[in-house]
């Protein structure tokens, strides 16, 4: 059993909660008076401010999208898909359900950007197959050795030479783009990213909070199990907000290197919690229908 640490634990939630910017949310002017004019009067003009005033969750779920992918994709096309998305969550929003916009709006955002990066067939069928393969070898040695395997030991499981692997990586790095992936969904399955299903604890029902405290329980647990360079980097890019660029810096090692293990990292995760999303999700269904009259 592994012990969870307050650090541990302020990185998981920092993880689970990674859409939404803190630094530029905080820094932002209360909307709420914006919001309380565009229900009374649905106003196009009121619309338009509150989309200039959540602009900057475009621009950083794009900037944290833009460290994993090639240079040569059309930013502003991609950009142009995110804005459309905030503009649609702004419709759609439902502030008695207990989210606050910008986890919702996030969200969506990001998720409408991936489906634009997606339609592009960035990443060939061969190169998702070699990361499908890479995720299997890395999980089988995990549980074997009860710990993150090397690169070493995972190129010898596959018969690769270490800088064949770590090219995998690099190549693979669209595979597992984010931490969405870690719970062993994608959005193809319409099924909710685990930062989706996290409602205010003031509104949460019992289960789901209990649930959301066993979600972070099982990230820390996991984060607890890699090796401390690991931990550091994933607590710099997903608690601290660094780039990768940053984080080599701070770590003393190439961008490249900083995106495979960031890649490879996830991949160990994503391994760990798929039987503890399961378990989950379960125990979710179970609830939902224990709470059905009869």
């Amino acid at each position: 059993m592994h012990k969870r640490t307050a650090k541990g634990w302020m990185l998981a939630e920092a993880v689970v909660n990674a859409p939404v910017c803190e630094a530029e949310a905080s820094s932002a002017p209360d909307a709420s008076a914006l919001w309380d004019e565009y229900g009374r009067t649905q106003a196009p003009a009121t619309k338009d401010q509150l989309v200039m005033h959540y602009s900057w969750l475009v621009r950083h779920v794009l900037s944290r999208l833009a460290i994993s992918l090639p240079p040569s994709l059309d930013y502003g096309d991609l950009a142009g898909c995110g804005y459309i998305a905030l503009v649609e969550s702004i419709d759609r929003f439902e502030p008695e359900r207990g989210f606050k916009f910008e986890t919702y709006a996030a969200v969506r955002v990001r998720g409408s950007i991936l489906d634009a990066i997606r339609s592009m067939d960035l990443v060939s069928r061969p190169v998702r197959r070699r990361m499908r393969q890479i995720a299997e070898a890395t999980n089988d040695l995990s549980r074997e050795l009860q710990r993150l395997p090397t690169d070493q030991e995972v190129a010898d499981r596959m018969g690769f030479t270490v800088a064949e692997l770590r090219e995998a990586y690099r190549h693979g790095a669209m595979a597992v783009i984010s931490l969405d992936s870690v719970a062993g969904r994608d959005r193809e399955d319409d099924g909710l990213a685990l930062h989706e299903s996290l409602e205010d604890s003031e509104t949460a029902d019992p289960l789901e909070e209990a649930l959301r405290a066993e979600r972070i329980d099982a990230v820390a647990g996991a984060l607890a199990k890699l090796g401390e360079r690991d931990q550091i980097l994933l607590s710099l890019y997903y608690y601290e907000g660094l780039n990768m660029r940053e984080i080599g810096e701070v770590l003393g090692i190439s961008e490249s290197r900083v995106c495979q293990v960031h890649t490879k990292a996830i991949i160990y995760l994503r391994g760990l919690l798929s039987g503890s999303d399961d378990n989950l999700a379960e125990r979710r269904m179970l609830g939902s229908r224990l709470a059905i009259p009869a």
